[in-house]
């Protein structure tokens, strides 16, 4: 199949088919936010596990941002990909968890991830989504509605939006550049992947270096701010680091469409466990990018 730029694969329940009243109008909500939409068939079997190797021999793939959807069975087919997919966003809908023969915790989901059930759902307990959310720190919306809801489909409408425009705000983090800024070049770091040319980079610039977090104080939740404010935020960053005492070498990210402005950023050297995180949100952040030397980087979605 050909690779998208966001694209979301839909799952539907075991007796249910491919384009039935819920995922007709979330693919109608994906549309509009640019992403393509997948819905495959699964009627040819109720194993929920044959149902899965399906999905994963599809091999769905997007370069920017990949959204699961399932709903019931398919919530269960949906999360148990998440670890081969690796979505960006994952949305479950009374989602059939823990049943005798497939009961199985689902691997840890990705950052972005809603769960919708039914308060009157008879057929899913409404506890199986809270326990899913609660293990996995899952946003989790209860409803007034059976497991179907279909009812209830302005809310689910509003819910899944929101999935993915936060979805798209992060397939573009994954699509930018990260440079730091050294005495000889300009060093590119790698996104989602380890980079033997930039470890030895970086160490070169910062002997001991071990980890790292690069992070920006500009344009909070990605909403854009004059030149002047970026520049008095990136400021306060530094003086910042400089009271904390953490090293620090500047850079910038810098969009490869050109859509944005490049955003002056600082990449951290060695920080203790959870500082650039918290760091990140004071300065209304909506993600770092962090890594460490011989592994791959990846991108940390903070809300």
């Amino acid at each position: 199949m050909n690779v998208s730029d966001h694209l979301v694969v839909f799952a539907h329940g075991k007796e249910s088919g491919p384009w039935g009243t819920k995922i007709t109008r979330l693919a109608e909500t994906a549309r509009k936010r640019g992403f393509d939409v997948i819905s495959p068939d699964y009627s040819h079997t109720h194993d929920p596990r044959a149902r899965v190797a399906q999905l994963l021999d599809l091999a769905p793939r997007a370069t920017a941002s990949l959204v699961l959807v399932g709903s019931s069975m398919g919530g269960y087919v949906s999360a148990m990909a998440c670890a081969a997919l690796k979505p960006q966003g994952l949305l479950l809908m009374a989602p059939a968890l823990y049943f005798p023969g497939f009961d199985e915790e689902p691997p840890a989901p990705p950052a972005i991830t809603a769960v919708v059930h039914g308060w009157k759902d008879d057929i899913v307990p409404v506890d199986r989504a809270i326990r899913y959310a609660r293990h996995h720190h899952a946003a989790l919306h209860l409803l007034d509605a059976g497991h179907t809801l279909n009812d209830r489909l302005p809310e689910l409408v509003a819910i899944f939006d929101d999935l993915l425009v936060r979805a798209t705000l992060l397939g573009a983090y994954r699509r930018a550049r990260y440079i730091v800024k050294s005495r000889h070049r300009d060093i590119e770091l790698g996104v989602e992947r380890s980079s033997p040319e930039c470890d030895a980079a970086l160490a070169a610039c910062f002997p001991g270096l071990n980890h790292w977090a690069f992070i920006s104080a500009g344009n909070p939740m990605s909403q854009p701010l004059p030149e002047a404010e970026n520049a008095m935020r990136l400021q306060m960053l530094r003086e910042h680091l400089k009271a904390d005492g953490i090293a620090h070498l500047s850079g910038y990210g810098d969009d490869r469409q050109g859509r944005w402005l490049p955003e002056a950023s600082e990449l951290l050297c060695n920080p203790p466990p959870g500082y650039a995180e918290s760091l990140a949100r004071d300065y209304g952040q909506n993600a770092i990018l962090r890594g460490c030397l011989g592994e791959a980087s990846e991108i940390h979605w903070l809300r």
